[in-house]
C-alpha cells in the first residue's frame, strides 16, 4: 500500500473542501485538505522512545511554538495573523520526518528541537517560502503579503526566543 493510499484511505487522510472566492458565493472551487492526516500524525507523534521507553518532546515543541505565536499576537495587536498555527504545524511535520529517530525527540532534546523549529520559521519568513508538507513545491505562504514592519517584528520576537533558549545564547542554524 502506498503512502498516498494510506493517507487518503477511509480512516484518515485527505478530503475535498469547497472554497468561495467572493462573499456572494458565485466563484467556487475545490481544494484538497490534509487536515485529517495532519491531525493523525500529530496525535500519534509522542509515542514512547523505543530505545529508552521515555516520553518524547514532539508535542511539547508544537505547544511551545503555538504559545509563542499567541504571545506575539497578544502583545502586537497591530499585527495581522501572518504566521498561522498551520505554518507552525507544517514546520513541525517537516522536522518530524527529518528527525524520525526517537532519540532526536527525547525529552532532554526539547531545547534543541524548539530552537531548530524557531530557526526554520524565521528562515521561511525571510525567504517567503514554507513548503506544504503533503504537496511538494507548494508554498503555504504564497498568498500572504506580509508588511515589512510586521515581518521584522515577528522575526525579532522569534529570534529573541531562539537566543533565550539556545544552549549557546545565540540563534542556532542547525541542531544536534
Amino acid at each position: 500500500m502506498s503512502l498516498f493510499d494510506l493517507l487518503c484511505g477511509a480512516h484518515f487522510g485527505c478530503h475535498s473542501v469547497v472554497e468561495f472566492a467572493t462573499q456572494d458565493g458565485l466563484c467556487k472551487w475545490w481544494r484538497l485538505s490534509f487536515s485529517a492526516a495532519e491531525k493523525e500524525i500529530v496525535l500519534h507523534a509522542d509515542g514512547k522512545n523505543s530505545s529508552t521507553n521515555d516520553s518524547t518532546c514532539r508535542k511539547d515543541v508544537l505547544r511551545l511554538l503555538k504559545d509563542d505565536l499567541v504571545e506575539f499576537y497578544r502583545n502586537n495587536r497591530f499585527a495581522d495573523e501572518m504566521v498561522s498555527s498551520y505554518c507552525i504545524k507544517t514546520i513541525v511535520l517537516h522536522l518530524l520526518e527529518e528527525h524520525s529517530e526517537s532519540q532526536k525527540w527525547a525529552s532532554e532534546q526539547l531545547r534543541f528541537r524548539y530552537v531548530e523549529a524557531l530557526g526554520r520559521i524565521v528562515s521561511g519568513l525571510e525567504r517567503g517560502y514554507i513548503e506544504h508538507y503533503f504537496v511538494a513545491g507548494e508554498n503555504i505562504l504564497s498568498e500572504k503579503d506580509i508588511p515589512k514592519s510586521q515581518l521584522t517584528a515577528i522575526k525579532q520576537h522569534l529570534l529573541e526566543k531562539q537566543r533565550k533558549y539556545s544552549p549557546t545564547g545565540h540563534p542556532l542554524s542547525s541542531c544536534h
